[in-house]
C-alpha cells in the first residue's frame, strides 16, 4: 500500500484521516440469529456487524484530509490484525526476531504479561523505534515484546443498555476508553465495537537496546535482500 507522509513525517497505516469520519447510525434494538442485541435500521451483514458485535461505520480514505494521530482506522486495524501487517507500513510483521515471531509495541509502565489483551497490531521494529521517537504519548512509557502467537479475543467497544440502549458508564476509565469485551461475552452483541482485540501468547520482553539492536539487524537484512544495480 502506498505510504503517505504528513509535514514530513510518516502516517502509520492504521492512522485514521479526516475524510474517513462518516456520520454514525442510530442504534436499535435488534433480534437477530444469535438473539437480541443492538443494530442498525439498514445494517448490512457483511460490513456492520463482525465476530457477533456491531461496527462503527467508517470510510476508506487514506491520504485524504489531515491525519488524526489520536484515532485508528476501523477497516485497517481489522485488516493489520487479521493477516499479522505492521501498523506502520502496512508489510508482513512476523520475523521481527529472525524468526516467525511478531514484535507487539504498547504505551505501558510495566512489562507486557503473558495473555495481554491488546487492539494495536504487531509492527517491524525499525517501525517501533519510530514511533517511539515521533509518538508523545509512547514518551510517557511503552513496553515492547516478541510473542509466539495472537489469537483473536474479542473487540474493543462501547457497551451499551439493554434498556436505555445508552453507553454505560465505566467509572474509572478515561474518556473514549474503549472496553474489551471477549467473543464469548454475552454482552457482545450489545457492543459497539471499534476495533479487533487480540491476546498475547508466548510473551519475551524486549528491552530498549534489544529492539534498537533489532532494528538494526532488520536494517541490515534489507540491505541484503535488495537487488544489485546493473553493471
Amino acid at each position: 500500500m502506498k505510504q503517505h507522509f504528513w509535514q514530513g513525517m510518516r502516517v502509520p497505516y492504521v492512522t485514521a484521516w479526516t475524510a474517513e469520519a462518516r456520520p454514525q447510525p442510530v442504534i436499535k434494538r435488534i433480534v437477530g440469529r444469535g438473539g437480541e442485541g443492538i443494530g442498525y435500521e439498514d445494517e448490512h451483514p457483511v460490513t456492520d456487524r463482525r465476530h457477533e458485535a456491531l461496527w462503527v461505520r467508517s470510510g476508506l480514505a487514506p491520504g485524504v484530509g489531515q491525519p488524526d494521530f489520536r484515532r485508528l482506522n476501523t477497516h485497517r486495524q481489522k485488516r493489520a490484525m487479521r493477516y499479522n501487517l505492521c501498523q506502520v507500513c502496512s508489510a508482513p510483521a512476523e520475523g521481527a526476531g529472525g524468526d516467525e515471531r511478531t514484535l507487539h509495541l504498547l504505551g505501558a509502565t510495566e512489562p507486557i504479561a503473558e495473555g495481554e489483551t491488546t487492539a494495536a497490531p504487531p509492527l517491524h521494529a525499525q517501525c517501533a523505534v519510530e514511533s517511539i521517537e515521533n509518538c508523545r504519548p509512547l514518551g510517557r512509557g511503552w513496553a515492547a515484546a516478541l510473542v509466539d502467537y495472537s489469537p483473536l479475543w474479542g473487540v474493543a467497544g462501547v457497551v451499551y443498555d439493554r434498556v436505555t440502549l445508552q453507553p454505560l458508564p465505566r467509572p474509572g476509565r478515561r474518556p473514549g476508553e474503549l472496553e474489551h469485551v471477549h467473543v464469548g461475552d454475552e454482552r457482545i452483541r450489545w457492543t459497539l465495537a471499534s476495533f479487533t482485540v487480540i491476546s498475547l501468547h508466548g510473551v519475551t520482553a524486549v528491552s530498549r537496546d534489544q529492539l534498537y539492536e533489532m532494528a538494526q539487524a532488520e536494517s541490515r537484512r534489507a540491505r541484503t535482500a535488495e537487488p544489485s544495480g546493473a553493471a
